[in-house]
């Protein structure tokens, strides 16, 4: 590796880039192939969030990285890849900890009450207005009138029309699909109430994101 630099210890290299690597590939394969919780929906800025601490964890470990090949702090090699667990594994963990939660957590995070979905609501009509998108207007003015139903079969009417947004399709049936689910249990008395709004203001959260394909 790098013209012999690691011949001593190789192995040593190998092990430091497989443990900064290989738990949170093996947490994003075994989220997929589960595929588990597929409805579930986030703010879009929790989501950046998440995608920017993921982001810092791998500007450390490149940066760690780079200080230890280029022996910074006067230190050797096998050192400096010993030394940079204290600070990388604990980084690591909570990342993975993150990532555990949202992929395999049934809840949704970070879902909005009805207050600020009412608000998301409006910033959205008034974009729409200015943009001069027409059916877009509609959809929302559906969501604003309390009429999830009709505002979902008008997405899925506006969306189907849409040949370039055919896998957007699939989340509007399945937010269908889920209304209807949690309106059968809410009317057998099998969820709470508390438990009822929330995953009805996720299923709301998530049609109004889709709107912006109208």
């Amino acid at each position: 590796m790098l013209n012999g630099k690691y011949a001593d210890l190789e192995s040593s290299a190998w092990i430091w880039i497989f443990i900064q690597l290989l738990p949170g590939l093996g947490l994003l394969l075994s989220a997929t192939l589960l595929h588990s919780n597929r409805g579930k929906a986030i703010l879009r800025g929790a989501f950046w969030a998440i995608t920017g601490l993921t982001t810092l964890f791998l500007l450390f470990v490149l940066t760690s990285l780079a200080g230890i090949s280029s022996g910074s702090a006067g230190q050797s090699l096998s050192k400096g890849f010993a030394g940079s667990y204290r600070y990388l594994l604990p980084m690591q963990g909570f990342v993975l900890t993150v990532f555990a939660v949202l992929f395999f957590k049934k809840e949704s995070l970070f879902v909005p009450d009805e207050k600020a979905l009412v608000g998301l609501a409006q910033d959205l009509l008034a974009k729409a207005k200015v943009a001069g998108a027409i059916d877009r207007q509609r959809v929302i003015d559906l969501f604003v009138a309390a009429d999830m139903p009709a505002m979902l079969d008008l997405l899925e009417m506006k969306i189907r029309a849409k040949q370039s947004a055919q896998h957007r399709l699939n989340e509007v049936l399945l937010l269908k699909n889920s209304i209807a689910h949690l309106r059968r249990h809410a009317d057998y008395g099998i969820t709470d109430d508390r438990e009822t709004r929330r995953e009805h203001n996720r299923i709301c959260l998530a049609a109004l994101e889709l709107t912006e394909e109208v």
